[in-house]
């Protein structure tokens, strides 16, 4: 019964794969019949390695329930840690804003345009933030509409203060009103954002260490059990209820540990 339940679900995934492969990814075949993966988005990426992980945990393992174990598991720690290296850039960023908050505004203040000094930030900032200019430099470039490329990089803003600067240059460009003393507003406004925004992570760091422990303690209990009651055990790894079992445990884990994560975040 197990081996036929595996070969119905192996030839059902691979199907699902091939149809995948040939309506969603939509990947280019050149002469030389490549197929790049780097231009794939973050999440279709994840989804194909992810199909890639089941298909050889399942030749692997012969177990279905074990391979969908480890494509979950991947997904969730790929996405955890893209997520996590987001946040890492986007509060760099939101640190640099202030800095270029002052050099638009001096670059400003010097009589150059507002374009020219979104330019002259290019040059003189250091990354992650100089990317971000450099993205609306080269867009300038190509003589896109000035206030396009602004709404375009608004949008796509992963840092929510670099986000509110281009905003208040969209506003301030049509209104007409003094750049220079609304950069002044700006950077006070800023820095108490940011200040807020630390004490936050102070206090909800406590929540956030729960959160990762409440993901650990389970596989920890299940694997001192199995070295403590071995045979017990065992009927979570070798049956079909077992492994059933053991996909839940996982699913409710990483659900549990998603909910808290975002019980934690506190917008502003």
């Amino acid at each position: 019964m197990m081996k036929i339940l595996f070969l119905f679900s192996f030839s059902l995934f691979v199907f699902c794969f091939m149809c995948f492969l040939i309506n969603k990814l939509k990947f280019k075949i050149n002469r030389k019949r490549s197929f790049d993966l780097k231009k794939l988005s973050q999440n279709k990426k994840r989804l194909f390695v992810s199909f890639i992980i089941f298909f050889i945990s399942a030749i692997f393992f012969h177990n279905i329930v074990f391979a969908l174990i480890l494509s979950v598991l991947y997904c969730y720690f790929d996405w955890y840690a893209q997520d996590k290296k987001m946040r890492k850039k986007a509060a760099l960023i939101d640190k640099q804003v202030m800095e270029a908050l002052n050099v638009i505004k001096n670059a400003v203040r010097a009589g150059q345009s507002l374009q020219n000094s979104i330019v002259t930030a290019k040059n003189e900032l250091k990354y992650p933030i100089k990317s971000e200019f450099e993205k609306i430099s080269e867009k300038l470039a190509f003589v896109a509409s000035f206030d396009k490329v602004l709404e375009e990089a608004s949008k796509t803003a992963i840092s929510k203060e670099f986000k509110l600067m281009i905003d208040v240059i969209r506003i301030s460009k049509d209104s007409g009103a003094s750049l220079s003393d609304i950069f002044d507003t700006i950077s006070d406004s800023t820095f108490q954002r940011i200040s807020v925004h630390s004490k936050i992570i102070a206090l909800t760091a406590q929540g956030r260490m729960s959160g990762n422990l409440v993901s650990v303690i389970p596989f920890v209990v299940i694997f001192m059990m199995y070295i403590i009651e071995p045979e017990m055990m065992e009927c979570l790894f070798v049956t079909l209820t077992g492994n059933i079992l053991l996909l839940i445990v996982v699913v409710m884990v990483i659900t549990g540990s998603f909910v808290i994560r975002k019980m934690t975040e506190i917008d502003f």
